[in-house]
C-alpha cells in the first residue's frame, strides 16, 4: 500500500466520522436530504427488473398493496406515540428550569451556568424539532396512492399497472414516514443527552 493511498483512506475515514457526528448532532438536516431524494423517485415500478413479472398475479399485487397500507397505519401510530412522549418531555424540562439556578449558585464560574443554559435550549430545540417531524408524518406526509375505480373496469393489464404504481408510491411514502419518525426519535435521544449532561454537572460534589 502506497503512502498516497494510506493518506487517502485516512482522509475518507475522517470524512465519514465527521459526517456521522454532524448527522447525529443535526438529524433533521440528514432527514430532509434523504426524504428530498426519495420524493424524486415518483413514479417507479416494483415490477421493473423482475424476470417473468407477467407471472405475478393480481392477488399477489393486492396483498402487496394491503401491506403498504398496514405499514402506513403502524408508522402513524408510532408518530402519535412520539408526539405524546415529546409533549410530556417538554413539560418536564420547562418545569425543571430551576436546575439552572442551582448551577448559578453552586459554581463561581459563570461558564457552567452558560453551558447548562445552552444545553437546556438545545434540548428544547431537539424536542420541538422531533415533535414537528412527528406531526408532519400525520399531516404533510399523510399521502396514499389508491387504485382508481376505472382501472377495475379497464381490464387486468390496466389494473396490474395501477397496482404496480400505487404499491411503489406507497412504499416510497412509507420510507419517507419512517425516516421522519426515526429522526424524531433521534431528536428525543439528543435532548435526553443534553439533559443528562446538565444533571451530571449539577450532581458533581
Amino acid at each position: 500500500m502506497t503512502k498516497e493511498s494510506s493518506v487517502k483512506r485516512a482522509y475518507e475515514k475522517i470524512k465519514r466520522c465527521i459526517k456521522q457526528i454532524f448527522d447525529a448532532a443535526f438529524p433533521f438536516i440528514d432527514n430532509y436530504l434523504k426524504n428530498k431524494k426519495l420524493s424524486k423517485k415518483y413514479p417507479q415500478s416494483i415490477l421493473d427488473g423482475i424476470e417473468n413479472s407477467d407471472a405475478i398475479g393480481i392477488d399477489t399485487l393486492k396483498g402487496q398493496y394491503a401491506d403498504t397500507m398496514h405499514t402506513k397505519d403502524k408508522l402513524e401510530d408510532k408518530a402519535k406515540i412520539s408526539i405524546i412522549g415529546i409533549t410530556i418531555a417538554i413539560t418536564l424540562i420547562t418545569g425543571a428550569s430551576g436546575i439552572l439556578m442551582v448551577l448559578y449558585e453552586k459554581y463561581p464560574c459563570s461558564i457552567f451556568s452558560w453551558i447548562g443554559f445552552f444545553l437546556y435550549i438545545g434540548a428544547e430545540i431537539y424536542l420541538i424539532s422531533g415533535g414537528i417531524l412527528a406531526i408532519k408524518v400525520l399531516f404533510d406526509e399523510n399521502k396514499i396512492s389508491i387504485i382508481e375505480l376505472s382501472s377495475y373496469a379497464a381490464g387486468e393489464s390496466t389494473l396490474r399497472d395501477d397496482y404496480d404504481k400505487c404499491i411503489s408510491n406507497n412504499r416510497i411514502q412509507n420510507l419517507i414516514r419512517n425516516n421522519s419518525i426515526y429522526t424524531s426519535y433521534e431528536c428525543i435521544r439528543n435532548a435526553l443527552i443534553c439533559i443528562f449532561i446538565v444533571f451530571f454537572i449539577t450532581a458533581i460534589p
